[in-house]
């Protein structure tokens, strides 16, 4: 279809209305919305909300137009403030035969997402969202296990034989229990179920999904659904009067069952162009004329398809996510400090700014303790890397690397709450003279040990080297199992009646207070819907 674009001018919109309605909607009340707000919803309901029976064409009419204007207020293209509909759409909307020819699903999309993009930067506290939300909670419920309701029975459809009448993908949530959330806890307990994610935990089809099947299967699923299916991997701007986004499905190849290619293609979104708002640029009243590049790229439709026939693998995409990572900020909620581990003791991980905003707040916020941990876990695995790179006989690089492997994971799993066994610093254990003569001298069975990577050494370059059954039996003979902590091992140790696996402190109980974040993440809940 073709963009859906045309004049905006707010002089004179009054009398546009009334002759689109057959009546020119009331002023505003004394200090409130301005001359060009647009036409209250609630006049909308009032005015046409039955139609008289018997009315004649004329009136049909008009009541079918304010029924159009109303789904355009309230679910196509709300603003932010849900209690008007915008006077914009009108040029498109006059003829009826020529209404139907736009291409209003690409001018769903541009206006979402240039509400999300300013949604995003609003800060006063009254600010809301703008845009089909319907479309994106849909969206959102079927890929993401975040604020997912229960799916009930569905309702009963009663199909009319047409079939443009059949339920289309969003029937699988039709009859569902409404979730639940505080409004001022929402926002961090949906970023603790976000940041947790994996892609393995994300549904990807979700239209090919079993719900999706059953309702297709079982009542048979509207054509509309895939009848454009050629064109959703279209790189095309997305055009709705005044605002112009780009849709960019290179960037997310995984939902088309492709391979994702990265670093993905420069595209430029165009900063200026996100700044563009009528609002602000009133001058301009001919969006076509004004974005008429971008409507001949939108028309070169057949020529912007993405062609990609490389199939989906989890091991490209991996080394994709690996690009990802390290080219972005990854995470809603990220670390307190970047300090190793390592190079810390138990006292400097307590009272971080992390547990007085814990202990102040309501909300326990997960995703920075993720973050930190997962941070340390990679040093770890880096620096075992880095060792394992040293030719043996380097003894000390093994030995600093017990080390402080053993103070960084300490620290990683208090961290993570096992502070029965870990919250107690334990100094690495010295080897007892008669175990060491023990074993001959050569290398000792203590976790203590500083000579166990040269005997590590060798062994991995026996099993490499050497294929024969001797060879994996010498092997098994050289895997060492912990041992039981003996008392020559630990200073003032208990006798021996009295030993155990390891040695405790008392658990201090404690739990932190219930308000977690103070005001951090808190959202601002005013109207429903």
């Amino acid at each position: 279809g073709e963009p859906a674009t045309g004049r905006c001018d707010s002089a004179g919109w009054r009398a546009r209305v009334a002759e689109f309605l057959g009546e020119e909607p009331p002023l505003p009340e004394a200090g409130k919305r301005g001359r060009s707000a647009g036409v209250p919803l609630s006049w909308l309901r009032a005015r046409f909300g039955t139609c008289p029976v018997g009315a004649d064409d004329a009136t049909v009419t008009y009541h079918a137009r304010a029924w159009v204007m109303h789904m355009f207020g309230t679910v196509l293209f709300p603003d932010g403030t849900g209690d008007a509909a915008s006077w914009m759409y009108l040029p498109c909307l006059l003829d009826w035969d020529a209404a139907g020819q736009f291409s209003w699903g690409s001018a769903v999309l541009a206006f979402l997402y240039r509400q999300l993009c300013e949604a995003c930067r609003r800060t006063k506290p009254r600010s809301s969202l703008g845009g089909c939300v319907y479309l994106l909670q849909l969206w959102m419920w079927s890929r993401l296990p975040v604020g997912r309701p229960r799916v009930r029975a569905p309702q009963p459809w009663t199909p009319e034989g047409v079939p443009e009448q059949l339920p289309t993908a969003a029937y699988v949530w039709e009859n569902v229990g409404a979730p639940y959330a505080e409004t001022e806890r929402a926002y961090v307990e949906f970023s603790n179920e976000l940041d947790p994610l994996t892609p393995s935990c994300v549904n990807w089809w979700p239209y090919s999904g079993d719900d999706v099947a059953a309702v297709e299967n079982g009542l048979g699923l509207n054509p509309l659904c895939r009848r454009d299916a050629a064109l959703w991997t279209m790189r095309c701007p997305l055009i709705c009067f005044y605002a112009v986004e780009y849709h960019l499905p290179i960037r997310v190849m995984r939902q088309f069952g492709r391979q994702q290619p990265f670093p993905p293609d420069t595209v430029s979104t165009s900063i200026e162009l996100h700044k563009f708002d009528r609002s602000k640029q009133k001058k301009v009243t001919d969006f076509a004329h004004h974005h008429r590049a971008y409507l001949d790229e939108w028309r070169r439709f057949e020529d912007n398809c993405e062609r990609i026939h490389a199939m989906h693998r989890d091991s490209s995409f991996r080394r994709y996510l690996e690009w990802y990572q390290s080219s972005t900020r990854y995470r809603l909620r990220q670390t307190w400090t970047d300090r190793d581990y390592a190079d810390m003791g138990s006292s400097d991980d307590e009272n971080t700014p992390y547990d007085v905003a814990t202990r102040q707040g309501t909300v326990v916020e997960i995703g920075p303790v993720l973050d930190r941990v997962g941070r340390d876990i990679r040093r770890s695995v880096n620096d075992i890397g880095n060792v394992m790179a040293f030719p043996a006989g380097q003894p000390d690089g093994e030995s600093r690397l017990r080390a402080a492997m053993e103070r960084r994971l300490r620290r990683v799993a208090a961290r993570c709450g096992c502070r029965a066994q870990t919250l107690q610093d334990v100094p690495p254990p010295v080897v007892s003279p008669e175990r060491s003569r023990a074993s001959g001298g050569s290398r000792s069975r203590g976790r203590g040990s500083t000579s166990r990577g040269a005997s590590s050494s060798r062994t991995r370059s026996r099993a490499r080297d050497s294929s024969s059954s001797d060879a994996c039996d010498a092997n098994d003979e050289d895997y060492e199992t912990p041992d039981v902590i003996g008392p020559s091992q630990l200073q003032d140790a208990p006798a021996s009646s009295q030993l155990t696996q390891r040695t405790r402190r008392p658990v201090d109980r404690y739990t932190p207070g219930t308000n977690a974040l103070a005001n951090k993440g808190r959202g601002k809940g005013k109207r429903g819907g």
